[in-house]
């Protein structure tokens, strides 16, 4: 009987363990396996969203939270601090941008060879603080309402200094008043510095459209820059929409 016994209640005891909550750091654990890593949760009751913030914890959904003790995904990242997502790939530094592979591995994009990539605009109140990137951060575009006549511009963020060819296409008034221009320029661009994308185009203030091609000869770059004016009683409003090939 004795021999019986013992297997049973190893049995009993180890069943108990297995259903438990595991805290590290922590007498008073809040999910399956607990974590705190400053030793700051309380004895008593849920940690305060600032402590959990040193916080590792596993749900018994199988769910990991880092920097919160309620995880709502297969993963997720508190970092404490806005517009950090709390997370880095060490060997994928300076990407452009990432994607996944056929594997779902998250990678580099290729930006020389793979895709268009698409960033856009609203319409808002014409104002040269708002700048629109494009896909791989390399270019940033806006309009200068302050420049006589209006002008929309480009910058570059990375690389020297270096040739863009720009094709310009305008649509400006309304219907049978209205006209077109065209226009063709090659201008060399420094990185950090605003240029006007067709210098020999000023925008004007209101109602026109444009549909620039833009040539990086530096690196083969293709941009596609289509832009609105609109004259909507007084105020102007801008959009546009940045495609990077």
């Amino acid at each position: 009987m004795k021999k019986f016994t013992t297997p049973l209640l190893f049995l009993i005891l180890g069943s108990t363990v297995c259903s438990a909550q595991v805290g590290i750091n922590t007498s008073n654990p809040q999910t399956l396996l607990h974590v705190d890593g400053a030793k700051d949760n309380p004895a008593t009751g849920a940690a305060t969203a600032a402590q959990q913030l040193n916080d590792v914890v596993v749900t018994s959904l199988g769910r990991v939270g880092v920097g919160t003790n309620a995880p709502v995904n297969k993963l997720e990242v508190n970092s404490g601090t806005s517009g950090a997502s709390g997370v880095r790939l060490t060997q994928l530094p300076n990407a452009p941008g990432l994607s996944t592979n056929a594997n779902g591995d998250v990678v580099a994009n290729d930006f020389e060879s793979a895709g268009v990539y698409v960033t856009k605009q609203r319409l808002i109140l014409a104002n040269p603080s708002a700048v629109i990137n494009s896909g791989s951060g390399a270019y940033s575009f806006r309009y200068n309402s302050n420049a006589v006549g209006g002008y929309w511009q480009i910058r570059t963020n990375t690389g020297a200094a270096r040739n863009f060819l720009t094709w310009d296409s305008e649509y400006y008034g309304n219907n049978a008043v209205g006209g077109v221009w065209q226009g063709r320029t090659v201008q060399s661009i420094s990185p950090s510095t605003w240029t006007n994308a067709s210098p020999s185009n000023a925008a004007g203030n209101s109602n026109e459209y444009n549909v620039m091609h833009i040539y990086d000869l530096g690196n083969g770059s293709i941009i596609r820059l289509t832009t609105t004016l609109i004259n909507i009683g007084t105020p102007v409003y801008e959009s546009l929409i940045v495609e990077e090939f």
